[in-house]
This record gives C-alpha cells, structure tokens and sequence, in this order.
C-alpha cells in the first residue's frame, strides 16, 4: 500500500467521524458545578422561613420574583458547608458584574430549596425583623 491509499483511507474515516463529532459536541455545552448547583436550587420547591419572608417584603419582592433573582447568584463554596448532615447548605452571593443587594444561605433539602434568613447588603433601617425568630 503506498502513501496516496493510505491517505484516501484515513480521509474515509477521519471526515465522517469528525462530522459526528461536531454534531455530538455542537448540543453539549460545559458547565461548572456552581452553574448546576445553582441550575438544581432554582428549579426546586422554594420554601422561605420567616425571617426570610419578612425581608422579602423589605425588599419589596414577590416569592416568584425572588426565584427568578436566584439565576443571578453563585455559590460562595469556601463559606458553604456542602456535606453537613442533614442538608448541607450552600452560601449564595450576588455574582460580580451584579449590584450586590443581599446575601443568603439556602439548605438543599431533596426535593426543596430552603432558606430561613436573608442578609440584606446594606442593611435597610426601616426593616425590623431580624427579632423574629
């Protein structure tokens, strides 16, 4: 076998097998465990404490909109404690190109995104409920 039918061999395989390739590849994206922990905690039930229901209404937000500001968190994983039992728990900050307006922590409970408190970034005078308990 000389050089040219070689060549032709390789072309036979390699052209088809990169077109499936790119077809396969071209779907997929990358995501990063922040992207699918955040992905996780915003398509779960959304369940709020008290504390953090009386914030919401200092900041002057509906339970459906504050899911929808959960895509513009990250997760904070040096201050989370992802392995504690029973639900580990996960530090979410506003991310960086974003006004940073509060912070919060939220217990990924199976099913449930629980979050008991909101730590409100400037705090808000006239909110009066961190003597709930």
């Amino acid at each position: 076998m000389n050089f040219w039918q070689r060549f032709r061999f390789f072309l036979i395989g390699f052209i088809p097998g990169s077109i499936i390739l790119i077809m396969i590849l071209n779907k997929k994206g990358c995501t990063g465990p922040n992207e699918l922990k955040m992905l996780e905690l915003s398509h779960q039930h959304l369940q709020l404490g008290e504390k953090a229901k009386c914030k919401l209404k200092c900041l002057v937000l509906t339970e459906t909109g504050f899911k929808v500001t959960l895509r513009d968190m990250d997760v904070n994983y040096d201050l989370s404690e992802v392995h504690k039992k029973p639900y580990g728990y996960f530090y979410l900050q506003q991310k960086k190109d974003r006004p940073l307006r509060y912070e919060l922590v939220a217990e990924d409970r199976d099913t449930t995104t629980y979050i008991n408190d909101i730590k409100l970034q400037p705090a808000i005078a006239a909110c009066r409920c961190d003597s709930i308990n």
